[in-house]
């Protein structure tokens, strides 16, 4: 009974003994990491705090002289998984972070950072930074090239996983010019090497140096399903260099609205939103849409170039021009296909025109251009051009251009009419073979151009147009015709 007393007095006793020296063990761990922070003269901070228990480190007021210069008004780590002795020699993720090591943390805050200009580059500031849920894996920073900064940033991105990033008061400035590029609010979550779940940015402009309106403003862009990891992998080859490709970006679906802007405001535009959204059927086969709404121009009495728009629309009987586009097309990778099922562009009381294509055998060179963006695989594959199409409808356009011409020439609307469509016939575009072919396409061009209707533009070569023979199309004395199979045809 009595040693049963004694042993639970001497556990007692060496918990509080522990308890006790836990401030000093702290202190001394501050001490430590601030005098290795400092060491060298390239880096001072302000104030260190150490919470052993919580696994948090504080540093207030960091300044470095390093690189392009940082200064951070608070940087605070709870949730460390970073080794204790790492943290008394003073390698924190700010002071003495190796790139390649790794990093855990369950909540990462940074207030007030501000990164010095790059040479002739610019000022990057962030009013707050906060990540959650931090995990960087241990990658290769051995890279000594001209742009090893880019390689090894793209390195880290690809190891890292972030569960929550929000990102505050976002400010690029442009050295010398004083151009601006602020977002008031970035927030991405599930991060994983590359893939977002969802990405969303408030209030995204761009502002002159002299300016006070923004010239260009986005009030919000949400992404969902973003996926940059081919970038990633392209970014981090030592062989990399800024004309190398770096791949198409994926995205399951995104929007952008709330468009407004000096620019804008310049010329009495206006849009409402732009959105993209992908489809998987499966690994193999997707569908993509593209659409633009609510696109506008009203040009108002500010300035001569909008002067200018507005008599042409006056000229044309119109207050205002409204357009909207719509495209959709389809990935099929089991069949060997890729196809433009609809490319639309419609103006009310104006026109409608529409496109559509077809390339068959499509293999691994050609979905490599496409995925890689590396153009020379082109010449590599054996995929056809098998159809095309193009459908313009007009609705009015017509008419409103010949009497807007008419108002410029003085010569009445049928007049310029009638001579417009004989320069049609007449025309020799160079370095194109002129056939009867030729003649008699261009000939339902000018029956549009007379009485209006449907024009339908049809290539169906035969055989098929090989991707790798473009090249082709733009050499002198090509025979476009028979090279594409164009016909036209001319409805009501």
């Amino acid at each position: 009974m009595k040693k049963g007393v004694i042993a639970g007095v001497a556990a007692i006793a060496l918990a509080g003994i522990v308890a006790a020296s836990i401030p000093f063990a702290e202190k001394f761990a501050s001490a430590v990491i601030k005098a290795e922070i400092e060491r060298g003269g390239t880096a001072t901070v302000g104030r260190v705090e150490v919470g052993l228990l919580a696994r948090r480190v504080v540093l207030a007021d960091i300044r470095s002289s390093q690189g392009a210069g940082m200064s951070v008004g608070r940087w605070e780590a709870s949730g460390l998984g970073w080794p204790l002795a790492e943290l008394l020699q003073g390698r924190t993720p700010l002071g003495g972070f190796r790139w390649g090591s790794p990093l855990q943390a369950d909540r990462i805050e940074l207030q007030r950072v501000h990164l010095g200009d790059w040479g002739a580059g610019g000022t990057w500031s962030v009013e707050a930074l906060v990540l959650e849920g931090l995990d960087l894996a241990r990658f290769d920073a051995s890279e000594d090239g001209p742009y090893r900064d880019q390689v090894v940033l793209a390195r880290a991105m690809t190891a890292l996983s972030v569960r929550r990033v929000e990102q505050n008061g976002t400010v690029f400035a442009m050295s010398g010019s004083g151009d601006t590029f602020a977002v008031s609010k970035i927030v991405v979550e599930r991060y994983e090497a590359g893939r977002m779940a969802s990405a969303m940015a408030v209030g995204v402009e761009a502002t002159a140096g002299r300016g006070r309106a923004p010239l260009f403003r986005v009030a919000d862009i949400d992404v969902r399903g973003l996926d940059v990891r081919r970038n990633l992998v392209a970014l981090s080859s030592a062989d990399w260099h800024p004309d190398a490709p770096l791949g198409r970006v994926g995205v399951d679906r995104a929007n952008a609205s709330g468009f407004s802007g000096d620019t804008l405001a310049r010329y009495g535009a206006s849009l409402g939103s732009v959105n993209v959204e992908t489809v998987r059927d499966s690994d193999q086969v997707s569908r993509t849409r593209a659409r633009i709404e609510g696109f506008a121009l009203a040009p108002p009495l500010r300035n001569m170039e909008a002067l200018k728009l507005r008599m042409a629309l006056q000229a044309m009987g119109l207050r205002e021009l409204r357009l909207g586009f719509d495209c959709a097309g389809t990935d099929d990778r089991v069949r060997g296909e890729i196809t433009i099922d609809r490319c639309a562009l419609a103006g009310p009381d104006l026109a409608n025109i529409n496109f559509t294509a077809r390339i068959t055998g499509a293999d691994e060179a050609f979905w490599q251009a496409v995925d890689d963006g590396d153009l020379a695989a082109l010449y590599d594959t054996k995929a056809v051009l098998t159809s095309a199409r193009l459908v313009a409808a007009d609705g009015g356009l017509l008419e409103r251009a010949f009497k807007a011409f008419a108002v410029t020439t003085g010569q009445p609307a049928s007049v310029v009419r009638t001579n417009f469509a004989r320069d049609v016939r007449r025309f020799q575009p160079a370095d194109v073979l002129i056939t009867q072919d030729l003649s008699q396409l261009l000939d339902a061009v000018a029956r549009f151009v007379e009485k209006g209707g449907t024009l339908t533009v049809d290539a169906r070569p035969e055989p098929p147009l090989a991707i790798d023979r473009i090249d082709y199309l733009t050499s002198p004395g090509a025979d476009l015709v028979t090279a594409l199979g164009l016909t036209a045809t001319l409805s009501k």
